[in-house]
């Protein structure tokens, strides 16, 4: 929030309400993802891997890469909603 051309915070930061907030979006959006084919799953490495459902789209570099399947989700499956060319 910008007081007087200064960031003011609203309120003091709480890294257990922060995380908290975090883990449960993460959460939201995974359980958003697998409804629509993400499918995860850990290899005999036990690293973390996803694929989705239906395509060739799967990770290759492990669990860290999982914004490649978030990114590859939306632009994707929903090319037109991230097609800055036509707006």
């Amino acid at each position: 929030m910008l007081i007087n051309d200064r960031h003011a915070p609203l309120e003091p930061a709480d890294p257990t309400t922060i995380s908290y907030a975090l883990l449960r979006h993460l959460g939201f959006m995974l359980d958003e993802l697998s409804a629509q084919g993400l499918r995860v799953w850990q290899d005999k490495g036990q690293r973390w891997c996803w694929a989705w459902a239906e395509t060739a789209l799967h990770s290759e570099r492990g669990f860290w890469s999982i914004g490649e399947a978030i990114v590859d989700a939306v632009v994707t499956r929903f090319p037109v909603a991230f097609d800055t060319q036509e707006r």
